[in-house]
């Protein structure tokens, strides 16, 4: 929780303590992506609404990390120095974001 938190901070750069605090009462609103891999498993099951037995059978079947990559990019994904950041309600803005992770 430390590091999103931290993660939060560097990205969205609040300019008062007031904001601040803000963020650490709406931290369930992000989400620190600490893998491609486990990234694009994680949203391929809340895009189909599988369950991890259902993902673990497409383990030799699908390419979890280049879907995750891809994913990545849609969602708005930021590098902060504290790692990968998303939002989830609404997501980081592209023109806003200059470190925007495109890869």
């Amino acid at each position: 929780m430390l590091l999103t938190y931290a993660a939060v901070l560097d990205a969205e750069k609040p300019e008062t303590l007031h904001r601040a605090m803000e963020l650490l009462q709406n931290l369930d609103n992000y989400q620190r992506v600490v893998d491609t891999y486990g990234y694009g498993q994680r949203r391929l099951q809340e895009t189909l609404g599988l369950d991890d037995e259902a993902v673990c059978e497409l383990e030799g079947y699908m390419d979890f990390e280049r879907y995750g990559s891809d994913c990545m990019e849609h969602d708005g994904i930021v590098e902060t120095e504290f790692g990968r950041l998303r939002r989830l309600e609404p997501p980081f803005q592209e023109q806003t974001q200059g470190q925007q992770m495109l890869q």
